[in-house]
């Protein structure tokens, strides 16, 4: 049984939001107008931002740029009726203001307004709703006594050599409650102590009440760690009370205090009063260190968890820059069971059918994307990290476009208007920002986006050339206004640390939903038909599209290796490009519903004929292809976007060899409702009314009942794990259970 589960009734991990760094950018950015081009008079355009950030459960900050210096006003309406004028006095182009006294439960509109010319200005209307808070709730300042003096300073260094502040704090061994009261004192943490003598277990218990945190973020459990009560992958911090004060090891195997720390950074901290040597022969782990206390005092025995061997990531919508939509995960098959489950629930997700951003996973967290508002959680064990407000923040009808965030190693990446912020994954931080190059940036904003810890790669299209989906659009029939693709008049690359800009490119009228990388190489097709050109960097009619090519560019310089023309007018619904194993695969649906799939060599390779003789086949030559009927026949069937795992090429409700194109399954699971697949290296997850599974070795097919995903990709595999965060929001669907979800291969537990 997971600790979730017995700790029912305790906060699922929420964590305060962290306040975003705004200003401390790197940046390639240039100034804008600070009129809204296009915009009415007296429209203000608010360059970068706003963003509503959490200080405390009843105060936020609103930061905000704009292009010219101005003095800095929000006009906030509060949900009674009553409006006030908040202003930092300061003439600036860059912009912070606290808002205190927020209700629990209300939703708040405000707008940016200032002087620009001797005229009035302001920005758009934006809203805030105050219910949507994930910190956990404060450490009372009558707190009795305990963490004064040595202790206070002893959880101090501890924090600061675990780098922890958020999570789950397991306390093996108690005396008195003081340690865990301190730990409560000093970080947003959830405290378990775990203590098997019965008579400190009630006086334990009695402390964190008597302190206001029992059963709100502290729990005391009678047992040892033997006894199997501890979930598998739980806890981001593991301590001692009874070893730090009592030099007395706990009850207990170590083996098992590693069972229970999170993969990838979950640390145990021992040290002070304990005999460190005895300690680490406890442990037993072969990667523990000792290490000097900050002041040089005393030693500390420290154990980092490595990440899993054989976890996956998934980094980009389809799981990688491939588009492969498969996470690489090795570990994730067979039985699986709920793991944690909590936050975010449904109300600040947006409408589940306008085909949003699929989350992101890789270092043990999970981002989530939800109407405005952006989720860092723990993926292990559910905590939200860190949220903060973004009302710009939007990407929809991701089919016909691209998403607007990527993971790489421990940052996200996010675009907002014209900018790509990065943002620090563990703690939300906004600490740089990089800016769509060149011309009127004002008129143009990014696009797509890929990243990888060396390479920033974007593209450009104009102001406002975006789907937003805020009006409950599906994007489901055969309609200009919902298949309409997203071009870019430009491709570029960027390198992330310095923020300077390496190389452009500009051809044609770049599809952006076909922007593939993969081997060192960016791959796209293109239309250089002379209107589709005039008017890249727009949305564009699938008829205008004309004369397309398939574009290959050097990842490093962006200079072009090769590219050739294609006939793709029949991928009309849709337009999709993979790229595995040196092999890419174009495909899309006609009006009628057909499915049309063009395999091309992404590089010189040398083939066998029938005789056995060698056959030298150019870079661009066309490998295989297949036509037909889509098979799914309801609820996006003739959108699905493909899944490959090692040789197989998964399309609507066929499998073909990636290599010679030949069929080789017509099985794949119904799925009913929409959605489409995403995978491990052996397992395949949908939607067939609930949360569906499929285990590609053995056949066997799964149904989470009563929990639903999204109308797009929002089953994500990664670090030997299923999340699939709430994505049903605004669905009339039958299911009972609107929450986020983590779910854990049972061979683990």
């Amino acid at each position: 049984m997971s600790i979730v589960e017995r700790l029912s009734g305790m906060l699922l991990g929420r964590l305060l939001c962290q306040l975003g760094v705004m200003f401390a950018c790197a940046s390639v950015e240039r100034a804008s107008a600070a009129a809204e081009p296009g915009g009415k008079s007296g429209s203000l355009y608010v360059d970068y931002g706003p963003f509503v950030d959490w200080v405390d459960r009843s105060t936020v900050t609103i930061s905000w740029e704009i292009a010219r210096p101005m003095v800095g006003r929000v006009h906030w309406s509060m949900p009674g009726g009553k409006s006030v004028e908040i202003s930092d006095q300061t003439k600036d182009r860059r912009h912070i203001v606290t808002v205190s006294d927020l209700s629990p439960d209300g939703e708040y509109i405000y707008h940016i307004a200032g002087v620009a010319d001797g005229e009035a200005v302001q920005s758009k209307q934006y809203k805030f709703d105050s219910s949507f808070y994930y910190g956990l709730p404060g450490v009372p300042a009558s707190l009795p006594a305990f963490g004064k003096g040595k202790l206070a300073g002893w959880v101090a260094q501890i924090l600061e050599l675990a780098d922890a502040r958020a999570g789950y704090c397991l306390v093996l061994g108690g005396a008195d409650g003081s340690l865990a009261l301190e730990v409560l004192r000093q970080s947003d943490m959830q405290v378990v102590v775990l203590e098997q003598e019965v008579a400190r277990v009630q006086q334990i218990r009695t402390a964190l009440d008597e302190a206001g945190m029992y059963g709100v973020r502290a729990s005391v459990l009678e047992g040892s760690l033997d006894d199997g009560m501890l979930g598998h992958m739980q806890f981001n911090l593991v301590v001692s009370e009874r070893h730090l004060i009592e030099g007395r090891l706990p009850a207990g195997t170590g083996t098992e205090v590693v069972r229970c720390l999170v993969p990838g950074g979950g640390m145990v901290v021992l040290g002070q009063a304990g005999e460190l040597g005895q300690a680490q022969r406890w442990l037993g782990q072969s990667g523990s260190r000792l290490v000097r206390s900050s002041n040089g005092e005393k030693s500390w025995l420290v154990y980092e968890r490595p990440s899993l061997a054989g976890g996956g990531e998934w980094t980009h919508q389809y799981g990688n820059a491939q588009n492969t939509a498969c996470s690489g995960d090795d570990l994730l098959k067979g039985e699986l069971g709920v793991k944690w489950w909590g936050e975010p629930g449904p109300r600040p997700m947006p409408d589940r059918g306008p085909r949003n951003p699929a989350p992101l996973s890789t270092n043990g967290l999970l981002f989530i994307q939800g109407d405005r508002v952006l989720f860092g959680l723990d993926a292990y064990n559910g905590t939200v990290r860190w949220s903060f407000s973004s009302p710009e923040m939007r990407r929809a009808n991701v089919p016909r476009d691209s998403s607007n965030m990527v993971a790489a190693g421990d940052r996200l990446y996010l675009v907002q208007g014209r900018y790509c912020i990065g943002i620090d994954g563990a703690t939300g931080q906004r600490g740089m920002r990089f800016s769509v190059p060149e011309g009127d940036t004002a008129k143009h904003q990014w696009a797509y986006l890929s990243a990888t810890t060396e390479m920033l790669i974007g593209s450009r299209v104009k102001k406002g050339e975006e789907y937003l989906g805020d009006d409950g659009e599906w994007y489901e029939k055969y309609e200009t206004k919902f298949i309409s693709r997203v071009t870019s008049d430009m491709l570029f690359g960027i390198d992330p640390g310095t923020g300077v800009q390496t190389w452009e490119y500009k051809g044609g009228a770049i599809i952006n939903s076909t922007i593939t990388i993969g081997d060192g190489m960016i791959y796209f097709i293109e239309s250089r038909a002379p209107e589709a050109v005039e008017r890249s960097g727009s949305i564009q009619p699938i008829e205008r599209l004309s004369d397309q090519q398939l574009v290959a560019l050097d990842l490093r310089s962006g200079q072009t290796k090769w590219e050739k023309g294609y006939d793709f007018s029949k991928l009309q619904y849709m337009s999709y490009l993979v790229f595995s194993k040196g092999v890419l695969v174009a495909t899309g649906t006609d009006k009628d519903k057909h499915y049309h799939t063009y395999a091309v060599a992404a590089k010189q390779q040398t083939r066998k004929d029938k005789d056995g003789s060698p056959v030298l086949i150019p870079a661009g030559s066309q490998l295989w292809e297949d036509h037909h009927k889509e098979g799914k026949g309801h609820h996006s069937g003739h959108l699905q976007h493909p899944v490959v795992i090692g040789n197989t090429f998964y399309s609507d409700q066929w499998a073909f060899d990636l290599t010679t194109g030949r069929q080789v399954r017509d099985d794949l699971p119904e799925r009913r409702g929409c959605g489409t697949m995403s995978a491990s290296n052996h397992t395949m997850f949908f939607r067939h009314y609930y949360h569906g599974m499929w285990d590609i070795g053995t056949n066997k097919r799964s149904q989470f009942e009563g929990i639903r995903s999204g109308c797009w990709l929002s089953l994500i595999s990664a670090g030997g794990m299923l999340l699939a965060p709430e994505t049903s929001a605004g669905c009339s669907c039958t299911h009972s259970i609107q929450t986020s979800v983590g779910f854990m291969p049972r061979v683990f537990e």
